[in-house]
């Protein structure tokens, strides 16, 4: 998995790039229908006032987010809104699979940002999983929890 990190005047940017072994198609259904529920159960697209959103259920931590859908093409990209900033899919036919790029903005007013960053890097491990095999997988939060460290230290060292 390829990741880069960006900065500008703007915020911060987080770029992912993997090949995944399925066929384009299954990877758009797992990213934009209902099947994100699948690998990211607190995830669901809901029709709200006849217009498709993404819902973040939050549990306990108080009322959903509901967010977005700025912009989709059937198996080609979906890009939503993400707190304040967007999450962007682009899945690309390859002879060996489909290419996926997740490419994130955040501005710096965002709650901690290194956090978010690594939870999309270990769920795009997920959409790659699941792809492939059918079944979600299970995370290792101490592994989670080092790389959150390693994603904030190259965030402070942007310039």
């Amino acid at each position: 998995m390829d990741v880069q990190f960006y900065k500008d005047e703007h915020g911060f940017y987080q770029q992912i790039t993997e090949i995944i072994h399925a066929d384009l198609e299954v990877v758009f259904e797992y990213i934009a229908t209902n099947k994100i529920s699948q690998w990211f159960p607190q995830l669901s697209y809901q029709l709200i006032d006849d217009v498709e959103k993404l819902v973040f259920d939050m549990g306990e931590e108080g009322p959903n987010e509901v967010m977005e859908i700025l912009e989709k093409r059937r198996n080609e990209f979906i890009k939503l809104e993400w707190g304040d900033g967007y999450v962007q899919f682009t899945l690309e036919d390859r002879e060996n699979g489909t290419l996926i790029t997740l490419d994130e903005f955040l501005t710096p007013l965002f709650p901690n940002i290194a956090n978010d960053f690594t939870g999309w890097y270990f769920q795009m491990t997920n959409i790659q999983h699941i792809s492939e095999t059918d079944d979600p997988i299970e995370f290792d939060y101490v592994e989670i929890k080092e790389m959150e460290i390693h994603t904030a230290e190259a965030l402070a060292a942007l310039k």
